[in-house]
Order: structure tokens, then sequence, then C-alpha cells
């Protein structure tokens, strides 16, 4: 199995979409109430996604003369924070849509598991070689599209969110992701090109899965019980 496979098979495994949570998102099961505090505490992910991407920028070396993959991590951080439709902006639009307050987004304490998705994210990105960071970041990006279409359904057809930017942080990313998960596996694959650094590729994007999914599940049994003793019975 190639490299592309078998980080393909890492996402899969541990694909969101296949999380209880958001099976019951994309089943209608969930509260407006459920989904504000899963935005809560997903905004600290968001917040700090931007440092993630810094971080493997900051790692990435020049080849040659050519700062070329340098730029292409740039533009991602970019488009994260640039302006006032940065993306924690988007996400706060959703969160207070939903109900939740400023002081709620600041002030709520992160759940262990949501500590977890921080901290693992950042110390892949920071301390280990550029090529995984990035497939710490394409174990997300690769996911977003599909989650993104399939968000959007539920919260039109179950949630009566009908204001387009309310939901625009999730359009954006069903578009956005795709090139740059597209462009972080063509860089790993570029520059993964020994089996130690195909490794290392694999072993972060098998952590970085494992903490999103871990984040859900912190989600799921701190505000979900109702939802998960129905879907049990069911």
């Amino acid at each position: 199995m190639v490299l592309r496979e078998q980080l393909q098979s890492i996402v899969e495994q541990k694909h969101l979409l296949k999380h209880p949570f958001y099976v019951a998102w994309t089943e209608g099961k969930l509260t407006r109430e459920h989904l504000k505090h899963y935005a809560i505490q997903y905004f600290q992910n968001v917040l700090a996604f931007p440092t993630y991407v810094s971080a493997v920028h900051f790692n990435t070396p020049h080849f040659g003369t050519s700062i070329a993959v340098r730029q292409e991590i740039l533009e991602n951080l970019i488009e994260e924070e640039r302006g006032n439709q940065n993306h924690p902006e988007l996400w706060r639009r959703f969160a207070i849509s939903l109900g939740a307050t400023d002081t709620e987004l600041t002030d709520t304490p992160a759940l262990p598991t949501t500590t977890n998705l921080v901290s693992t994210f950042r110390n892949i990105c920071l301390n280990t070689p550029f090529y995984a960071g990035l497939a710490a970041l394409y174990a997300y990006e690769s996911q977003i599209p599909s989650v993104a279409t399939t968000k959007i359904d539920g919260l039109k057809r179950f949630y009566g969110m009908t204001d387009a930017n309310e939901y625009r942080f999730f359009t954006v990313h069903q578009s956005a992701d795709e090139y740059h998960s597209a462009a972080e596996l063509k860089l790993i694959e570029e520059h993964a090109d020994t089996a130690e650094k195909q490794s290392e590729v694999l072993k972060a994007a098998a952590q970085a899965a494992d903490a999103l999914w871990q984040f859900l599940d912190g989600v799921y049994e701190a505000y979900c019980q109702d939802v998960k003793a129905e879907m049990a019975i069911a």
C-alpha cells in the first residue's frame, strides 16, 4: 500500500461522520442546545487552528533558492486569519446563532478532550518535521468537505438554519479544504521520501485523527447522555 492509500485509510477508520455525535446530528436527533455546547467547545480548536498552520510554516525549510513550499502553507494561514471574515469569526457567528454568548465562548472551561485536541495538534505541528505537521493538517482538512456538506444539510433540514451567514464557516470549508488537503498530500508525498519519514507521517496522522475522534467523545459524553440513551435503545 502506497503512502497516499495508508494516509487515506487512517482517516477513513476514524472519519468523523462515523462518530455517534455526528450520526445523531445527521439524523436530526440533537437539539440546538446540544449543538451550542459543541460549538462552544470546538471554538477552542478553531481559535488555535491558525497556530497549527503557523507552526508548520515555521518548521518548513527552503529548498535550494525556493520558498514555494512555505508559500503554499502561508496561503492556508492567510485564509484562516485575514480580515473580518476570518475563520474564528465565522465559527463565532455560528455559535451565536445557536444561542451561545461571547462570555460562554471565552469563559466555558474546556473539556479534557478539547484540551487534548488542541495540545495534540499543537505538539505535532510545532515539534515534528514539517511533513509530519502537514499529515496532521491533512487528517483534519481532508475530512472537512464531506463533513461540512453533511452539517449544512442537517442544519437546514432539522434546525431551521436558513441564513447562509450563520453557517458560512462550513460553506467556506467545503471548497477551501478540498484544495488545502490536496496540496498537503502532494507536499507530503514529495518530501516524506524515506521509510522513516513516512513512518513519522503515518504516526502524526493517526494521532491527529484519534484526537479529533476523542474530542467528539468528550462532547457526546458531557452533553448528550439523553441522545446516547435514545440511540442505544434504537
